[in-house]
């Protein structure tokens, strides 16, 4: 092959190698998206629709309880409580949805969806659920709490106290205290007069009777019709918004906003808002991005959510809707009345009143907030959405203090009482992250490297080829400048000859 030749096909060649594999790296993350989004697209013989129906990550709930250690001191004397952490206790919770309905114009589907909660004593460091907790009267709090307004109602309650032996402060197991409930004759009774819409047949419990039941209707978008409000809540419980919140900008409050937060829309980025809705929480939340780090490997951002979420209504004032009964009655930082939700006087707060009311905190013996602890977080793959691991903590409290003129509180502290806070977990373990891994990361890799190496290939093509041109170059002129020297002697050797 001519030199000349040979400088063509390297060259020719190392640009299409180098052209057609720029291009293809630019092209091929729109490739790759096209093919995450249709394979998270929810349809009921999808790959994913397993995973849809109940979760493959297993989801723990963790309960740390508050024993009073100094029952009569508060009760008598208005002592300021002095609590000890007991916990935890490690409950596997299965989800399991079914009832399905599908609106394939709309892109929803709905859906129930049973919850139920298994102890796992292999998970909670040596404590049982027959361990005994000594805690507050969450009942005979929220009997007073709800009639404090009426005065003759709580000389009624009073006499059912009395009747009924009630005391402020008990002592029951554990088990008894979260899902299976204990008999509680008061209960009964107030059955018996005016019904049981709750379905507690005289038994209670704080969790009691939710064990294996669904918490209302879901509907969300399945990703049909486009990936950006993929799993996003379109409506609960037949309403596409909330009907708790009263106060100024109830709108805002009674929003449902987001996903359940075990999965969000694919291309999440540091500048994304999550949004998150749950029953239990009785509101919308949102996490803003804190930093990257890896789960198993696996490149994520971490989301939390910002102090304005969760501030006080004065100094936010979104949160003036959740002020209740008015803004006259705000609860402070951290803290959110759940009367209007689960018609009892519980008060749904930060762990150990993280980022809280300083002042209830210091009213308390006992709670040690930190963020290592008691912040809600979830780490995000951020190309598909996918929570690689979640922790949402809440605490239940409920409000004590004298109410009225019921001897049973006629002395004790006012205080927002602690009586538990959760851990809701789930974390992907190291073998289903390097699936992920394979699935998300090696595409790229292997991409990476093909398209580099022939990169690199067409690159070194391209030297070699103009390397050999620019030495093939000075050859050709002095090969010219040759011939044109023997062809102007041959020309003036003949005009010789002519002239002799």
């Amino acid at each position: 092959m001519l030199p000349m030749t040979q400088v063509k096909v390297m060259m020719g060649v190392g640009s299409v190698l180098v052209i057609l594999c720029s291009v293809f790296l630019g092209v091929f993350p729109v490739i790759f998206n096209s093919i995450v989004d249709k394979m998270l697209v929810v349809r009921n013989d999808s790959e994913v629709f397993d995973a849809f129906v109940s979760p493959p990550v297993p989801i723990y709930m963790q309960f740390w309880l508050f024993n009073v250690t100094n029952p009569d001191e508060i009760r008598f004397s208005g002592a300021k409580p002095v609590l000890q952490e007991v916990g935890p206790f490690t409950y596997e919770e299965v989800r399991v949805k079914y009832s399905f309905e599908w609106d394939d114009y709309e892109g929803t589907v709905s859906y129930l969806q049973n919850k139920s909660y298994m102890f796992r004593e292999d998970l909670s460091n040596g404590l049982k659920e027959s361990d005994p907790i000594t805690t507050i009267n969450v009942l005979m709090v929220s009997l007073a709490a709800s009639l404090a307004q009426h005065p003759a109602l709580l000389v009624l309650l009073e006499l059912l106290f009395l009747r009924f032996s009630q005391t402020l402060f008990i002592r029951r197991a554990v088990g008894d205290l979260l899902f299976r409930g204990y008999p509680e004759p008061l209960l009964a009774e107030l059955t018996r007069l005016f019904g049981d819409p709750r379905g507690n047949n005289g038994r209670f419990g704080i969790f009691y009777p939710v064990n294996n039941t669904n918490d209302k209707r879901y509907e969300v978008k399945t990703g049909a019709n486009g990936m950006d409000d993929f799993l996003n809540i379109q409506a609960w419980n037949e309403s596409d918004s909330l009907h708790y919140w009263h106060g100024p900008g109830d709108e805002y409050c009674n929003m449902i906003n987001g996903t359940d937060g075990s999965q969000y829309p694919p291309r999440v980025t540091r500048d994304t808002v999550l949004r998150l809705y749950t029953s239990e929480l009785c509101r919308s939340l949102y996490l803003t991005y804190e930093k990257d780090l890896k789960h198993h490997g696996i490149p994520v951002y971490r989301f939390i959510p910002p102090p304005e979420v969760l501030a006080d209504p004065m100094d936010n004032h979104d949160n003036l809707c959740y002020c209740v009964p008015d803004t006259d009655h705000c609860l402070g930082a951290g803290m959110l009345n759940l009367q209007p939700c689960l018609g009892l006087p519980m008060i749904l707060s930060t762990p150990h009143f993280y980022q809280g009311d300083e002042v209830e905190l210091a009213k308390l013996v006992g709670l040690n907030p930190s963020k290592a602890d008691h912040e809600t977080i979830i780490d995000v793959e951020p190309r598909t959405g996918v929570a690689m691991f979640a922790a949402k903590k809440m605490q239940l409290n409920v409000p004590l203090k004298p109410y009225g003129s019921l001897p049973s509180f006629k002395n004790v502290p006012e205080v927002i009482f602690p009586i538990l806070w959760v851990n809701e977990s789930a974390s992907v373990n190291e073998d289903d992250a390097r699936e992920v891994r394979n699935a998300v990361f090696v595409p790229f890799v292997v991409v990476d490297a093909i398209c580099g190496c022939l990169i690199a290939a067409g690159a070194v093509l391209l030297l070699v080829g103009g390397f050999k041109f620019l030495h093939i170059k000075p050859e050709c002129s002095f090969v010219a400048l040759h011939s044109t020297a023997l062809a102007e002697s041959h020309v003036k050797r003949a005009a010789g000859q002519q002239k002799l």
